[in-house]
């Protein structure tokens, strides 16, 4: 009895995987079953379903915030990279117009300088340079920018010196008309404006509007050639022996991070 009693379910659990395998007559049986207990299986692996859900979401809020860490900083990074390259380029371009002035560099030997800061008043115009005695620079060298005369140096220290512009109107520079060689003496006037009036040439002389004054050799202050400005007045006075001209520097300051500093070779 015990027998049969083990033999008929052994037998009955054969007969219906060999009918399930063959004839699959089980399977609306089965998949009514799983339906069944579907639920069952939902709750008890809820808690693993549920802790690797929010370890999942606390992983990928990591990973993105550390992304978007990465990409800011990359950004940054080509940001500043950008800037350089444009302030480089700039740079770049001021210097390549410096060298490529106009006018032939007489000197053999020159120092490029940047211009720390500017002073403007109605009596002082002065300029600060980054260079000094501890560069080879002295006394009495000009400056140059890319059109033309900006001054002369004053003032020099081991670290930086002073540059008293054409303008100052206790500067003054030989000069000559470079179209036809008349000579006269330049000298900054004492207004807000940057201006400069020449001295000295006789009334009836041939001085046109647009003519070009530059530095003569005479007294040996100024090399000779370098432009210094152009004439946007020109008038005579009957009761008077000289002409009254003013000039308009062919340099301009507002712009100018470089000169050229050059002379007493």
């Amino acid at each position: 009895m015990n027998f049969f009693k083990l033999f008929i379910p052994v037998f009955i659990s054969v007969f219906l995987i060999i009918a399930d395998y063959k004839f699959s007559y089980l399977d609306n049986l089965k998949r009514s079953i799983a339906t069944l207990i579907s639920p069952i299986y939902l709750v008890v692996n809820l808690p693993s379903t549920l802790y690797i859900w929010i370890n999942e979401q606390g992983t990928s809020r990591e990973v993105l915030l550390n992304q978007n860490k990465q990409l800011n900083n990359e950004l940054t990074e080509l940001k500043t990279k950008l800037q350089i390259h444009n302030a480089l380029l700039l740079e770049n371009e001021k210097l390549t117009k410096l060298l490529g002035a106009s006018y032939r560099i007489k000197s053999k030997k020159f120092t490029m300088a940047r211009i720390s800061s500017v002073s403007q008043s109605r009596l002082k115009k002065q300029i600060i340079i980054d260079k000094g005695s501890n560069d080879g620079l002295k006394v009495g060298q000009i400056s140059l920018g890319d059109k033309g005369i900006v001054g002369q140096i004053t003032q020099v220290t081991p670290l930086y010196s002073t540059i008293l512009m054409a303008t100052d109107p206790t500067q003054h520079v030989p000069v000559q008309n470079g179209r036809n060689g008349i000579r006269g003496i330049s000298k900054g006037l004492a207004s807000k404006e940057n201006k400069l009036s020449v001295n000295f040439i006789k009334s009836g002389s041939d001085v046109k509007m647009g003519d070009v004054f530059l530095s003569s050799a005479i007294g040996s202050k100024f090399p000779q050639g370098y432009p210094l400005g152009e004439v946007s007045h020109v008038e005579t006075h009957t009761d008077e022996s000289f002409l009254h001209i003013q000039l308009t520097p062919t340099q301009s300051i507002e712009k100018l991070e470089f000169v050229l500093i050059g002379g007493l070779n």
